[in-house]
C-alpha cells in the first residue's frame, strides 16, 4: 500500500495525500489491501450525496477526479498537476466554467462537478469571472483548451442546464476508468 500512497503524492500532491490519509483513518481503506478496492471505496464514499465539489476539503477529491480523467485520456501529454509556485501554492487551480457571480446565493449548481475544471493559474487569472463566451476566446490561445476535461470550451455554449449532464459524464468517465480499465489506470496515471 506504500506504493499507492507514494503514487497519490506524486500524481495528486501532498494536500490530496493528507486528505486521503484523514479519510483513511475514518474508513480504513488500506485494510482492503487491494489498490482497486481501495480506490473504488474511496470514490464511492466521496461521491455519496456530494453536491458541493468546491468548498473546503472537497476540492481535494475534485482535483483527484479531474486529474485522474485528464491523465487517463491525455493521449500521452505529461502535465505535473502538483506543480507549486515559489510561495508553495498550486499552479493548477479549479475554475468555474460558469462564473460564480452568475449564481444566486444558495444555488447548488454553482459548485457541482459539472461546473468545475482545472486551469493553469495564469489562464485562470485571465478569465476569472468572465462569461463563458469570453472564457472560450481566451482559452483558444491556451494549451488547456485541448484537455479532455476542457472539451466543453470547444463547444458552442455552456449553460446552467448543461451542468448536471457534464457532472454525470465526468462521474461515468471516472467509473469506467476505475472499474473497467484499472490496470491501464495504474500504469498510465498512477505509474504503479
Amino acid at each position: 500500500m506504500d506504493k499507492l500512497l507514494d503514487s497519490f503524492k506524486t500524481v495528486f500532491g501532498n494536500r490530496f495525500l493528507e486528505y486521503f490519509k484523514n479519510q483513511e483513518k475514518k474508513h480504513h481503506y488500506l485494510k482492503l489491501n487491494d489498490y482497486k478496492k481501495v480506490i473504488q471505496k474511496f470514490v464511492e464514499d466521496e461521491q455519496r450525496e456530494r453536491v458541493n465539489y468546491y468548498s473546503g476539503t472537497h476540492v481535494h477529491f475534485t482535483r483527484f477526479l479531474l486529474i485522474s480523467i485528464e491523465k487517463f485520456k491525455s493521449n500521452g501529454r505529461s502535465i505535473d498537476f502538483t506543480e507549486l509556485d515559489h510561495k508553495g501554492k498550486m499552479i493548477w487551480q479549479l475554475e468555474h466554467i460558469i462564473p460564480q457571480s452568475n449564481f444566486e446565493k444558495e444555488d447548488s449548481d454553482e459548485n457541482r462537478l459539472g461546473n468545475l475544471t482545472l486551469l493553469h493559474r495564469d489562464t485562470n487569472v485571465k478569465i476569472s469571472d468572465k462569461n463563458f463566451e469570453e472564457k472560450m476566446r481566451v482559452l483558444r490561445d491556451e494549451d488547456e483548451l485541448y484537455f479532455y476535461i476542457n472539451k466543453v470550451f470547444r463547444g458552442d455554449n455552456f449553460e446552467k442546464s448543461n451542468i448536471e449532464n457534464r457532472s454525470v459524464n465526468l462521474i461515468d468517465d471516472l467509473g469506467k476508468i476505475i472499474n473497467d480499465n484499472f490496470n491501464v489506470y495504474c500504469k498510465k496515471v498512477l505509474k504503479i
